[in-house]
């Protein structure tokens, strides 16, 4: 686990090299005047520390840009990784709290332990509120950005369960859909580890 500082520098690094769109600097503002440097990636599983939502973003980046590499005729900008992959879970600023919880020690005696659990304030939905808070900022997302931040949960995503057919069809029709994806997957499972 490195420096969330460090963390945080290296984020807007990038995004200051890459990414030229209108809006990038209300953008940044205001992502740094929320929690998401500090936020963890998940209550229980992947990156559910301070400062694992931006390690995160960064993981899912970095898998990003080399899957992007192996498919040069998708033509996909090194701005478009950025924006997709440091952004696709930005619907996670403000979305944790810290709680307690009662759990059992290794001696077998019950504590109280510090959780983080799910504040959700805006109920919209995950790969949307990533989409329209976006928005909000830069107005000029394009159709394959707004498929793969929206669709990057794959089949963890609650509409696959419903049987709506949406994923696949966003998926034929935008490969960088499926690559945010696919780097999402490698980032949490292959480089992160559940705590």
């Amino acid at each position: 686990m490195a420096n969330t500082e460090e963390l945080k520098q290296e984020f807007l690094d990038i995004c200051k090299k890459n990414i030229k769109r209108e809006g990038i600097d209300e953008l940044l503002k205001w992502i740094c005047s929320s929690d998401f440097f500090q936020a963890p990636a998940s209550t229980k599983f992947h990156g559910s520390h301070p400062g694992g939502l931006v390690e995160h973003s960064l993981n899912v980046y970095r898998c990003l840009a080399k899957i992007v590499e192996r498919y040069p005729d998708a033509k996909i900008s090194p701005e478009t990784v950025a924006i997709t992959a440091l952004f696709h879970d930005i619907c996670k600023a403000h979305y944790y709290k810290v709680g307690t919880r009662n759990v059992k020690d290794e001696n077998g005696q019950w504590t109280t332990k510090e959780v983080y659990e799910v504040d959700e304030r805006f109920p919209i939905g995950h790969g949307e509120k990533s989409c329209i808070i976006l928005q909000w900022f830069l107005k000029q997302l394009s159709v394959d950005e707004l498929l793969a931040i929206r669709f990057h949960m794959g089949g963890f995503d609650p509409l696959v369960k419903g049987g709506d057919q949406s994923i696949s069809r966003a998926y034929t029709a935008s490969p960088l859909a499926v690559m945010l994806h696919l780097a999402d997957l490698e980032a949490t499972y292959l480089l992160e580890k559940a705590e």
